[in-house]
Formats: structure tokens, C-alpha cells, sequence
């Protein structure tokens, strides 16, 4: 007996703490520690049966055998604890998200301090990687594509994959959507041009009306709030000059004007350049726009030429409390162009008119002058055939004084 409590002392404060340093360093803090320490105990516990037996005899193995058995009941249950449930657990929810089905492990499961633990963590961290990108794809199905998705590490090719397909849409809708802008200034333009045409087919006689209808539908249709257009004036070659012959809502302060020579003024200058003139700086009072809040400086300034085979028929002025687009300057150019077809068309049109009149006027004089002349013609004539017959009768008259017949005299 006294062998035996020797072997467990040295069993117990000896080998039992030794081999459990040992088995700590080796393995430091994962699941094959557990599993060495099991295997250990267990077997410290199987050579103290044994030990017991050949000291006190076969009767030890009245309580050595269910000692043992006991022993390994509990060494299979908690190697079950420690590493069949939590690998059946995780192997559960891999199976789930196989499926589709992403449920993040509980605490319970990633608290071992061991490998199952980290695989269970990064189950959870999987899990939820996968939730951010479940939740990022329905974000750039939604058309969110400012939505921030985070790559996981530098090496990250679905992150990497998946912001650069947000990226590639996100630039594909911006390029959609400046076609369709492009395509609805294009439209817009397009329908313009198809309603001045008209516009011009129908006002080509009368330049008043033609520039004061002209300009009312310009501003309203280029959302403006005041024009005016600048006709071509070529009565005194000396001074060509440019006079305001249709406007709205145009009331000048310091530019009381109505008309330029060409080079003077901004009218002057835009048709001496023969180019586009855009302000916006205004200078104080150059112009007030009036209406019934009030009156106000406008902000912005467009000056465009009418031309035709480089010659400027009119000067077309805009201003505007906001900016003036690009499409709209471009647009306002290209009708310019087609107004000075037309203002050619209708100076072409009233000269003619104007020649035609004057030579009706002359035909209408020569007329009254060959009328006058075939009058006096016709009383030449009597007059001739008058003095004939008086010359006749003068003549008759002597001969028979001559004879000296008797006469009526």
C-alpha cells in the first residue's frame, strides 16, 4: 500500500504536471492539445490501474475496470464537446450557405480558444462578407451605385470585381444619361429649326413683322428674358448702321440707342468681328429688365451675327438672369444663319417690289405723256387739216378775184 501512494504522489505532483507543460509548449492553444491532454490523462490513469494491479493484486480490477470505463466515457464526451458538435455545427451552417442561406454563427461556437473556434469566426466573418455583398448587389439593382462596399484586403478579387462592375455601371448610366441629355438638346434644337422655318416661309415680305414676330418666339423658345434683334440699314452706304427693328421686354438705361454703325457699340462690335459676343459681367445699367416684381439687371449677355456669304444682315441681342447653355448658343447661331437667308430673301424681295413700282411709275408716266402727245397730235392734225381747208378757200377765193367773178365776200 505504502508503493502505492508513493506512485500516485509521484504520478500526481510529478509526471502528470510535467506532461502537461510538455504537451502546452508543443502545442500551445489548439483543439490537438486537448486532444493530447485526453489521451494523456487517460493514459497516466490506465498505468495507475496497472500499477495498482500488480501491487494489491486481481482485486483492483474490481474498481480499476469501472474506473476505466468511467474514465472513458468522460474522455469520449468531452472530446465530442470539444470537437465533433462544434465541427457538426459549422459543417451544419456551410451546408446552409451552400444554399444560399447565410446565417452568422453564435457566440457559443467561435468562444473555444482553438482551430474550431477560428474557422468558426471566420465562418462569421465569411457570412457577413457575404451579407455586405448580397446587400451591395441589391444596391446596384436598386441603380444606387454610390452605395460604398469596402474590399476586404488587397487581394480581395470578388471586392475588387464587384466595385469595378459598380464602377462600370455607374459610368455607363452617367454615359446614358449625357446621350440622352445630348439626344433631348439635339431634339430640341431639331424642333426649333423646323418651327423658324416655318416661321420664315410665312413672314418674308414685311422686315417689321418679320423681326418682331422673330424675336418673340426666340426668347420664348430659349427661355430668355429679353431680345432684340439689329437689322442691316444700307440706304447711305456712307453710314451702314444696324437699327433695333423688333424687341421684348427691352428697355435700354444708359444705351437709349435704337441703332449702331457698324464697329460701334456692342451691336457695332459683334457685326464688325462677325463673331459671337457672351457677357457675364454685365456693367451697371446697361440694361434693365422690368416686370411686375420690379426692375433688374440681367446677368447674362448674348450677342450673335446674322450672317450670309460673310456678310452680317442682322444682330440678334439676348440677355437672361441665368446662364445661357452651350446647345443654345450654338442654337441661336444657326438660326441667325437661316435669318439672314430670309432678311436677304425679303431685302431681294422689297427691292424688286420697290423696282417694280418705280417702273410701273415710269410706265404709268409714259402712259399719261404718249396720251398727252396723241392729244396733241390729233389737235395738230385738226389744225393742219384746218388751215388746208382755210388755204383752199383763200386760194379759190383769189381765183375768182383774179376772174373777177362775185364772191360771197
Amino acid at each position: 500500500m505504502k508503493s502505492m501512494i508513493t506512485f500516485l504522489i509521484i504520478m500526481i505532483f510529478g509526471i502528470v504536471p510535467f506532461g502537461l507543460v510538455v504537451i502546452r509548449v508543443l502545442y500551445k492553444r489548439n483543439i490537438v492539445a486537448k486532444v493530447a491532454t485526453l489521451i494523456f490523462l487517460f493514459s497516466m490513469v490506465t498505468a495507475t490501474i496497472g500499477f495498482a494491479v500488480g501491487t494489491i493484486g486481481l482485486i483492483a480490477l474490481s474498481w480499476a475496470i469501472p474506473l476505466a470505463l468511467v474514465l472513458l466515457v468522460g474522455a469520449n464526451s468531452v472530446t465530442e464537446r470539444i470537437i465533433q458538435k462544434p465541427i457538426l455545427k459549422l459543417k451544419g451552417h456551410l451546408d446552409k450557405m451552400a444554399v444560399g442561406e447565410i446565417e452568422p454563427m453564435k457566440d457559443s461556437a467561435t468562444a473555444h480558444k482553438d482551430e474550431i473556434g477560428d474557422m468558426c469566426k471566420s465562418f462569421n466573418i465569411v457570412a457577413e462578407n457575404l451579407h455586405n455583398t448580397a446587400q451591395f448587389a441589391e444596391a446596384i439593382t436598386n441603380n444606387n451605385f454610390d452605395y460604398e462596399y469596402d474590399k476586404n484586403g488587397e487581394n480581395d478579387e470578388l471586392s475588387i470585381a464587384l466595385i469595378n462592375m459598380r464602377d462600370e455601371l455607374r459610368n455607363a448610366k452617367i454615359a446614358e444619361a449625357e446621350r440622352a441629355k445630348e439626344q433631348e438638346k439635339a431634339a430640341w434644337a431639331a424642333s426649333g429649326v423646323a418651327e423658324f422655318s416655318d416661321l420664315f416661309r410665312q413672314e418674308n415680305s414685311n422686315l417689321e413683322a418679320l423681326s418682331r414676330v422673330f424675336i418673340s418666339k426666340l426668347t420664348d423658345y430659349t427661355g430668355v428674358v429679353q431680345g432684340g434683334v439689329f437689322i442691316l440699314n444700307e440706304d447711305d452706304p456712307e453710314h451702314v448702321k444696324f437699327e433695333l427693328q423688333g424687341a421684348v421686354a427691352y428697355n435700354r438705361v444708359k444705351h437709349m440707342e435704337k441703332e449702331f454703325e457698324l464697329g460701334i457699340g456692342l451691336v457695332g462690335q459683334c457685326a464688325y468681328e462677325k463673331d459671337i459676343i457672351y457677357l457675364n459681367e454685365i456693367p451697371d445699367n446697361y440694361m434693365e429688365i422690368t416686370s411686375g416684381l420690379g426692375e433688374a439687371n440681367p446677368r447674362f449677355v448674348l450677342l450673335t451675327p446674322a450672317i450670309l456669304n460673310d456678310k452680317v444682315y442682322a444682330v440678334i441681342e439676348l440677355a437672361s438672369f441665368t446662364k445661357i447653355d452651350d446647345y443654345k448658343v450654338d442654337f441661336v447661331k444657326k438660326i441667325g444663319e437661316a435669318l439672314a437667308s430670309t432678311l436677304s430673301m425679303v431685302k431681294i424681295n422689297m427691292s424688286t417690289a420697290r423696282l417694280l413700282e418705280e417702273s410701273k411709275e415710269k410706265a404709268d408716266q409714259l402712259a399719261e405723256q404718249s396720251e398727252a402727245l396723241k392729244q396733241n397730235y390729233e389737235e395738230l392734225q385738226a389744225t393742219q387739216e384746218d388751215l388746208v381747208r382755210k388755204e383752199a378757200e383763200l386760194n379759190e377765193l383769189a381765183r375768182r378775184l383774179k376772174n373777177g367773178e362775185q364772191t360771197d365776200l
